[in-house]
């Protein structure tokens, strides 16, 4: 389902990218404060859908070139193996591992925990469960 109106299409332009950077900073943010890999999901999964309903399928094509269960069993595998890993080395399932990360050259030090790559899953298996839905629903309209 394609809404031809040229003030959508031009200021989804404009939007995308903010909404992109968006749900990865919520993404990244949401570890310590409110947030995280499904809000970052949900922002990202909106966007994309909202782009294609400016552009039409095959733009949503361009900008995610593969099928949306793809993200999804991305997203999976991220999330059980971050969730597992823990259990290999003798620590409780779902232990997060902490630690800060010196950038070169800025002196600035990145605080990091091994939960990120678990919420990276987590908005993975958004994205590809919220474009598959829209994806299907709007495939059927047509």
């Amino acid at each position: 389902m394609t809404i031809s109106s040229p003030v959508l299409r031009n200021s989804m332009r404009l939007i995308l990218p903010l909404m992109l950077l968006y749900a990865l900073y919520a993404m990244l943010k949401g570890h310590n404060e409110p947030g995280g890999g499904f809000i970052g999901g949900m922002i990202m999964a909106t966007a994309i859908c909202t782009y294609r309903m400016s552009h039409g399928f095959a733009a949503q094509l361009r900008l995610m070139p593969v099928h949306p269960r793809v993200f999804i069993f991305l997203g999976l595998g991220l999330a059980l193996g971050t969730s597992t890993v823990p259990l290999l080395l003798g620590e409780p399932f779902l232990r997060s591992a902490v630690g800060v990360f010196h950038l070169p050259f800025s002196g600035h030090a990145f605080h990091y925990a091994s939960a990120m790559a678990f919420d990276l899953g987590v908005m993975l298996v958004v994205v590809g469960v919220g474009v598959g839905m829209i994806s299907q629903l709007s495939e059927e309209l047509e």
